[in-house]
């Protein structure tokens, strides 16, 4: 169930549902019931139908439920019914040619990289202002004047035992 992972399963509903018809019992028939009876995982082929041309999807739609002479699709209106039930499908961005991600040109690759590194630049000029505007406020740093403690202690000597070397 790989292939539709990207879509959520409800958005095929509506085209599994649909009747398409009844059985040899005259039980009333559904694509995911014919798709089942096959042994075809019915999400996996309603996604990857999604992805085909609208004439590729109705053939093979065709040949999947028209496969046998009690198929639902057999007769000359299969065509009509399964065009029908293709309609049903979730629109596609691209029905046609649908190009993978990895084969963008490479000027689509940019534009879409564009507002990201707009975005990573702003954000950038941002920090330094803040940063710059943040040691704006800060009192400058004032140089420290010797402390008188370093002056006492050069001094510190009694003057008795200075003038008693000097006799």
């Amino acid at each position: 169930m790989s292939s539709v992972s990207n879509v959520r399963l409800g958005e095929f509903e509506t085209f599994l549902y649909a009747p398409i018809g009844q059985d040899n019992e005259g039980m009333p028939l559904s694509v995911l019931s014919a798709l089942a009876r096959r042994d075809v995982d019915p999400w996996e082929e309603a996604a990857k139908l999604t992805q085909l041309p609208e004439e590729k999807a109705v053939t093979q739609l065709v040949s999947l439920l028209g496969a046998s002479a009690h198929a639902p699709l057999a007769g000359p209106d299969s065509a009509t019914i399964a065009t029908r039930l293709i309609a049903l499908l979730p629109h596609r961005r691209d029905r046609v040619n649908a190009a993978p991600s990895s084969t963008q040109a490479p000027s689509e690759k940019h534009s879409a990289m564009f507002p990201n590194l707009l975005f990573a630049l702003t954000y950038m000029i941002l920090l330094l202002f803040s940063t710059w505007l943040i040691g704006s406020f800060q009192p400058p740093a004032q140089p420290q004047a010797p402390s008188a403690s370093a002056n006492s202690a050069v001094s510190n000597e009694p003057a008795s035992s200075v003038n008693s070397h000097v006799r």
